[in-house]
């Protein structure tokens, strides 16, 4: 398997962008939610006008996950004032992580991660933190194994129905001089 990149997302991407995000949301939540209340989420979620104003956000990014120039993931990060809750400037929110099924099992997920780390090390952050669905045992399995901690909860909708996300961090090494 070639090496993988993570390769910045631009105004160019947003259909490409707003595809993978809807599949692999969908791969992800869709078996466990109602459908209604899912295809409302989504509609919302990931309209092209939604996307478009966060990657048009200086405090948002987006990323390809690309392996072999195939597109196998992608990942959003957020800083400062563009964080779903904390808004803390010496954190940095991985708000969507996601690998395609067809590229899982390959330890992608896991180099996203260190990718992550490394990125948000070189811009002097202090912590990683993230939610992720109090449901969903095997990704909050996943970030336990990869040293994020439990430090809250907060609600998250899918359409009316009201779900609970665990808040998740990790404490970032300092920035070597």
């Amino acid at each position: 398997m070639e090496s993988p990149i993570l390769a910045p997302c631009s105004l160019a991407d947003l259909e490409t962008l707003q595809q993978l995000s809807r599949q692999t949301f969908s791969d992800s939540f869709e078996a466990q939610n109602d459908p209604e209340d899912f295809r409302k989420y989504l509609q919302e979620a990931f309209n092209l006008d939604r996307l478009r104003a966060e990657l048009e956000n200086p405090n948002s990014r987006f990323f390809f996950l690309r392996v072999s120039d195939q597109i196998a993931g992608y990942t959003k990060i957020n800083i400062a004032g563009a964080q779903t809750e904390l808004q803390d400037p010496h954190g940095m929110e991985i708000e969507r992580i996601y690998v395609l099924k067809s590229f899982q099992g390959r330890g992608l997920g896991s180099w996203m991660l260190r990718a992550l780390q490394v990125l948000a090390i070189e811009e002097d952050m202090e912590y990683l933190w993230l939610g992720v669905w109090e449901e969903n045992q095997d990704a909050i399995r996943f970030y336990l194994r990869h040293g994020f901690v439990t430090f809250g909860k907060h609600p998250y909708y899918i359409g009316s129905d009201r779900q609970m996300d665990w808040m998740m961090r990790f404490q970032l090494p300092p920035r070597n001089p």
